[in-house]
């Protein structure tokens, strides 16, 4: 219990994650890639809590109101306590892209600043002459179904205690804190979500044509 406590602190300090997304082309493929992101304050010092730091977004493109296409992509980072070093390994889909190690948290930072997604969508059947539009939806250390129904017992469990002895796992403050950050959460649920997170952002691109693309190198 004493990690599901961490975890729902954790949440409570999360910041926000200020972002551009815009479509970019490689050969056959149309990609994204998501720029300028302002991490929250506690992300360098969480890289090295020995807990795997996960981003999960997902990429649709979209005609109008219409969803054409969507991709899944989760980031998971995990800090090796003996070498000391950060492993960054990236899956698409469930499919594993690539894993990469940085020496020391600003890498990691760095590269999560500029995030370049190849090959996303096949441009073979895509529309050239039509206005598109991509969306990311982003959320930071997300949690399932399964694992909020832990938290949300263990919390009320908790309240309750914290309530009748100031000597219970949590004051009245964390637990008023606790139960606010439940409320958002349980919010994302309600509207269907499978899986919610105190922190997440939806990303638009300025509309584009396929045709007014260029194509870039590798």
């Amino acid at each position: 219990m004493k990690a599901l406590l961490a975890l729902v602190l954790a949440l409570a300090t999360t910041g926000s994650l200020a972002a551009e997304l815009a479509p970019v082309r490689d050969d056959a493929h149309l990609g994204a890639r998501l720029q300028g992101a302002s991490l929250p304050e506690s992300f360098r010092r969480d890289l090295t809590s020995g807990l795997t730091n996960r981003l999960l977004i997902r990429l649709t493109l979209h005609q109008a109101a219409r969803e054409l296409r969507a991709r899944s992509v989760e980031i998971a980072i995990r800090y090796d306590l003996w070498d000391e070093t950060f492993t960054m390994t990236r899956t698409m889909d469930g499919v594993s892209m690539d894993t990469t190690t940085y020496q020391d948290a600003q890498q990691v930072i760095r590269k999560l600043q500029q995030i370049t997604f190849s090959e996303l969508f096949p441009t073979s059947s895509m529309p050239a002459d039509i206005d598109l539009i991509m969306r990311a939806v982003v959320l930071l250390n997300p949690i399932d179904r399964e694992r909020m129904e832990a938290i949300r017992t263990w919390v009320a469990r908790n309240h309750k205690r914290s309530s009748l002895d100031p000597a219970g796992a949590l004051s009245v403050g964390d637990a008023s804190i606790s139960s606010a950050i439940m409320e958002r959460i349980f919010e994302q649920y309600a509207n269907g979500a499978d899986v919610a997170a105190v922190w997440q952002q939806t990303l638009t691109s300025q509309p584009f044509r396929l045709d007014g693309l260029p194509h870039e190198s590798r």
